[in-house]
């Protein structure tokens, strides 16, 4: 059988890391997302030109428009800018996560071998 090599801790380590920053940095841009969202909320309930028969929209509706298509070109490029970075990030969080399972495995293996082993050589 062939030898499993451990994964180099110190690899792990960093990579540990990096998933812990871009989880941070994807809950600030949430964060910054659910920001924008309640401007363009506080907004449209506010400003009469988006009233529809007199009343405010409502919030179904405001989540269903708004908050995708954005009020101005401004609020617009925000929401698709913020929605990208979390889209980019969680992928990469998600690689990152994967990577470090494949390496927690790769000890797991080497270690069920190496009581194999130790087994094999009390038995003989």
């Amino acid at each position: 059988m062939k030898k499993i090599e451990l994964p180099d801790f110190d690899d792990m380590i960093k990579l540990a890391s990096e998933i812990g920053n871009k989880k941070t940095k994807i809950m600030l841009n949430e964060a910054d997302l659910d920001l924008v969202q309640a401007e363009i909320t506080d907004t449209v309930t506010k400003d009469e030109k988006y009233w529809v028969g007199g009343k405010p929209p409502s919030n179904a509706h405001i989540t269903s428009t708004y908050h995708i298509l954005g009020i101005s070109d401004s609020t617009k490029g925000a929401l698709a800018v913020l929605r990208t970075e979390i889209a980019m990030l969680t992928g990469d969080l998600r690689a990152d996560e994967l990577l470090f399972r494949v390496n927690e495995e790769m000890i797991d293996v080497w270690r069920t071998q190496s009581a194999s082993e130790r087994k094999a050589y009390l038995d003989s």
